[in-house]
């Protein structure tokens, strides 16, 4: 009886023990991701940035906040505060720019081992000055062992219109 009851006990403690690594691992997986987004911008490294994202279509959407929406309905009543685009269209657009920089805070990453959602808190910053801020989500897949973005939606608020707020906790 004592070696049935140590053997249910060693299995549940083994299986508990790998459920937990497998965890950790696709937190790591993921937020390596999020590195990695960051640094292809910065390097300008287009094929890499790209490998990121599953095949098409992919969700890209952004939201214009309040303040900043404001100031664009003044030049232009019909402004909409939205607007879609694809990862290809965002990288296009910030690689003729100077140097680019996104940081990431407050990140918070809920995954089951297939899907994951990863949700931050976001600047944007071209030449070392700010340009944007604002919340971003990704929704994520892993196929064949790997993560892929499949989604991005985001806050956009700017910086000249309506400044960032100190943030709580930086990564």
């Amino acid at each position: 009886m004592k070696q049935i009851t140590f053997l249910l006990i060693f299995l549940f403690f083994t299986n508990f023990g790998i459920c937990q690594q497998k965890e950790g691992n696709n937190k790591k997986e993921l937020t390596q991701i999020l590195t990695d987004f960051m640094g292809y911008l910065v390097k300008k490294d287009s094929v890499k940035f790209y490998a990121l994202f599953h095949e098409d279509p992919i969700i890209w959407v952004g939201v214009i906040k309040e303040k900043s929406h404001q100031e664009d309905l003044k030049k232009d009543q019909n402004e909409k505060n939205y607007f879609s685009s694809t990862y290809r269209q965002f990288y296009r657009s910030i690689s003729n720019l100077g140097a680019n920089e996104e940081k990431f805070y407050n990140i918070d990453i809920k995954e089951d081992g297939s899907i994951a959602s990863v949700t931050f808190d976001y600047s944007f910053c071209e030449n070392k000055k700010k340009i944007n801020w604002g919340q971003e989500s990704w929704g994520l897949i892993k196929i064949n062992g790997q993560w892929k973005i499949v989604s991005v939606i985001f806050s956009l608020e700017f910086e000249n219109i309506n400044s960032e707020p100190k943030r709580l906790k930086q990564k």
